[in-house]
């Protein structure tokens, strides 16, 4: 049995340590890999972490992560590889990044998203000054192997280690459990919309407000279905769900369009399609901005609608409310795309192999 041990910031509520390292576990163990989980926060700490304000309470918990983490890595040489997923330590500093070099010289390097860009939460924004500015590239220029969730993340790996074979850089999407996330009874209720995401990331539901105030006159009883963040729109019928593990694949599936839109930007094209594949998963016909991975998922008019507007939003999901067969055979196709090339079942020996790769490896 290879072992493994992963250190991820946050605990599995968190959806980057879920859908990048928990639920690869069982499958995992059933090809011979045994991973442990390490996470910095604890599940408290993270449940305060994007709340407003709380500066004090945080800091307790920032400063009882550090002590954990610094213990943990204590850990790293019992195990034949470790993975470190999206950082390695909170702050400032070189010195966790040297003890794991000394411990535990044979790491992969994980991220889904492009967090060698600044990005900071308007929750957290006096930590700011603490965020570290070189430690990803010198997590990725010292792995043994990179697992990149998309091409263009990989791309940005590859520019860190000009040295290195560029096939020591891998790209392992970020996947769903098809088994938990499949097809319930289709919603015979008023048209429901979903959105599934975090506080952090509601703003891209923001430049959808003219759109779905007008998609509500033109449809009405149109609900607007948010799952794990707030979005307050008295003028739209709206649903607040917070984030449960035991109901989310239930509301999502009670639904019929799974929106999904981005800023063309940087950070953007960064992200890993989660919320996409979600929708998709579930077989829900799905809206998306053409932006990054996106446009490798969709093929616009086949599985699913691409749309590069709020305006272009608004056309494709009121075409898609007004013709239900159209919008039950994209979301069959989108069910197709999941299963052959996003599902736990086709990567996690992809994760397998990379894994025994790295633990093989020599100490460069």
């Amino acid at each position: 049995m290879l072992e493994v041990v992963a250190f991820a910031p946050y605990p599995p509520s968190g959806a980057s340590t879920r859908y990048r390292i928990s639920q690869f576990q069982p499958a995992l163990r059933s090809l011979g890999v045994q991973l442990d989980l390490m996470p910095l926060l604890d599940e408290p700490a993270f449940a305060r972490l994007y709340e407003p304000g709380r500066v004090l309470a945080k800091s307790v918990d920032f400063g009882r992560a550090l002590m954990r983490r610094w213990r943990q890595l204590a850990a790293a040489g019992r195990y034949d590889v470790a993975v470190v997923q999206r950082e390695l330590w909170p702050i400032l500093g070189e010195g966790a990044t040297s003890r794991l070099e000394r411990l535990q010289p044979r790491w992969v390097f994980d991220f889904d998203d492009a967090v060698f860009l600044p990005n900071v939460s308007r929750a957290n924004r006096n930590f700011a000054w603490l965020k570290p500015r070189c430690q990803h590239s010198q997590l990725v220029a010292g792995a043994s192997r990179v697992a990149a969730g998309n091409a263009w993340l990989a791309a940005w790996a590859r520019s860190r280690r000009p040295e290195r074979d560029p096939a020591e850089v891998e790209v392992i999407p970020t996947v769903v459990d098809t088994d938990a996330w499949a097809p319930r009874r289709r919603n015979a209720g008023p048209p429901r919309l979903v959105w599934i995401g975090s506080g952090s990331t509601v703003r891209y539901l923001d430049p959808l407000r003219p759109a779905l105030m007008r998609l509500t006159r033109q449809h009405p009883g149109l609900e607007l279905h948010v799952i794990g963040a707030r979005f307050e729109a008295p003028e739209l019928r709206v649903f607040e769900h917070r984030w449960s593990s035991a109901t989310e694949i239930e509301l999502a599936a009670a639904c019929d369009i799974g929106l999904a839109p981005l800023d063309d930007d940087d950070w953007s094209r960064g992200k890993c399609g989660l919320k996409l594949l979600l929708y998709l998963s579930l077989g829900l016909a799905a809206v998306a901005s053409p932006v990054g991975v996106h446009t490798e998922i969709l093929a616009d008019g086949a599985n699913g609608r691409l749309a590069a507007s709020p305006e272009a939003f608004e056309l494709a999901i009121d075409e898609l409310l007004q013709d239900r067969t159209h919008r039950h055979a994209l979301g069959d196709a989108g069910r197709t795309t999941v299963e052959e090339r996003y599902s736990l079942r086709v990567v996690a020996p992809r994760l397998a192999a990379l894994l025994r790769t790295a633990a093989e490896s020599s100490r460069h």
